[in-house]
């Protein structure tokens, strides 16, 4: 069932995968660099989170592509 879009797991890992997405595209703060104050710097970290779960979750799709 792992590539069934019907299975429960399929649907909420796309779910998790999508609101992560959106964390990582509707931040503006890019770079710490531009972090400014405390505030700046929690949205910065909760992007650069988003991005690092991205990529841990890809790379577990891949090592199980058969």
């Amino acid at each position: 069932m792992r590539n069934n879009p019907d299975d429960i797991s399929n649907q909420l890992l796309s779910k998790i995968k999508n609101w992560l997405n959106h964390e990582v595209e509707n931040t503006e703060l890019t770079d710490e660099k531009l972090c400014e104050n405390n505030d700046d710097f929690i949205v910065f970290g909760r992007r650069e989170c988003a991005v690092s779960i991205l990529g841990q979750i890809e790379k577990w799709e891949n090592e199980y592509d058969w």
